[in-house]
């Protein structure tokens, strides 16, 4: 039993270990793939900013696109988690992605290398793991269902969202907009699926509980690796 005891404990220890470094090399890709984009190898980029051997790289990622992917996902993924729990409480699917998308701007204006990467890496984003297309379908069918959105395929309906989101992070990115400009752009995106003009206002322009990151997300971490290396 002792022997099975200490076999467990190794076992656990290597893999805290190993999703630590995966954890490292995440963080430092994050700031690479914003700082440069995805037009070129940022492998190399990569290993010195998180101070690793290329061995050591290569036992967790094999290819330039694997490494973006996975960053995509974790960095998407734990947000639009966020987001889902935040919105859950209201029972109006147009309140429900109208505070979705509010929240998912207002972190892009908070977090400069989020809204960096989303930017940089564009359409990499819409992979079939995004979150996005496990939770945003059925708020949108609940307002096709309810007549608050006119039907329309959902790839359609979903396209919109997405690439009124991607522009506005950009608008976002490259500064100089108006406070007000998210909820701005959530009325226009309210009134392109089907709710009156008046009413998408009142929606879009609602007060809007802040939303706050756990310490361990990897905007979070990846932002404060990148403020102490440059300190």
């Amino acid at each position: 039993m002792k022997q099975a005891g200490k076999v467990d404990h190794r076992t656990r220890v290597a893999a805290e270990r190993r999703e630590r470094m995966r954890a490292r090399l995440a963080e430092s890709a994050l700031a690479v793939f914003a700082e440069k984009g995805v037009g070129a190898s940022v492998i190399q980029d990569v290993i010195a900013a998180a101070g690793v051997s290329q061995g050591t790289f290569y036992n967790y990622f094999r290819t330039n696109d694997e490494l973006l992917i996975a960053v995509a996902e974790e960095l998407s993924n734990e947000l639009i988690n966020a987001i889902e729990q935040a919105v859950s409480a209201y029972e109006d699917p147009a309140v429900r992605i109208a505070t979705g998308v509010r929240l998912y701007l207002y972190k892009a204006r908070a977090f400069p290398l989020f809204a960096r990467f989303i930017v940089r890496t564009g359409l990499h984003l819409a992979s079939p793991n995004n979150l996005l297309y496990e939770y945003v379908p059925q708020h949108l069918e609940a307002g096709f269902a309810s007549r608050r959105f006119h039907r329309v395929p959902i790839e359609v309906a979903l396209d919109l969202i997405g690439g009124q989101a991607l522009m506005a992070i950009a608008r976002l990115e490259a500064g100089g907009t108006a406070d007000d400009y998210p909820e701005y752009a959530v009325a226009t995106l309210l009134s392109a699926l089907g709710v009156p003009q008046k009413e998408a206002q009142r929606i879009a322009f609602a007060p809007l509980q802040p939303l706050t990151m756990s310490e361990d997300s990897l905007v979070t971490r990846a932002t404060a690796r990148m403020i102490a290396q440059k300190a």
